[in-house]
């Protein structure tokens, strides 16, 4: 194990975004952290830090760490690798949708949002013909 880079302080590990990755304070402060709207110190990403204190470098612009099992909260060194931003965008590029399913709404609730869209389009545009499978409103 190389030399740490940065020590994370103490009780100052917090959820960054929606998505559950965690962000935290370090010091002495990581060049590449960044200011949260509602807090008013500078947090970066916990992954990051765990990654490049095992290393002993930091992480260059291109590499991003990736949690093999897709647990953003377990950032475990068994856990974590280094990846190019490419790499990991195509990594995860499986998961994007055309329509997203919002994990609040209800199974088939975004295909009724859909119709209701396609319903209303159909009536406000009487000379519009849809041609689309997932649409099956009729007037």
């Amino acid at each position: 194990m190389a030399k740490k880079l940065f020590e994370i302080v103490p009780g100052s590990i917090v959820k960054g975004d929606g998505i559950g990755h965690l962000v935290c304070e370090t010091h002495p402060v990581h060049p590449k952290a960044i200011k949260l709207p509602d807090r008013k110190k500078r947090y970066v990403n916990y992954a990051r830090v765990v990654l490049e204190n095992h290393l002993g470098r930091i992480l260059k612009d291109d590499e991003e760490p990736h949690h093999k099992n897709e647990d953003p909260a377990d950032n475990s060194l068994s856990n974590l690798t280094v990846r190019t931003k490419e790499d990991h965008a195509r990594g995860h590029s499986h998961k994007k949708k055309f329509w997203k399913k919002s994990p609040r709404t209800k199974p088939g609730q975004h295909r009724k949002a859909a119709l209701r869209v396609a319903t209303n389009f159909i009536t406000a545009n009487e000379n519009v013909l849809l041609h689309y499978t997932d649409f099956r409103a009729i007037r």
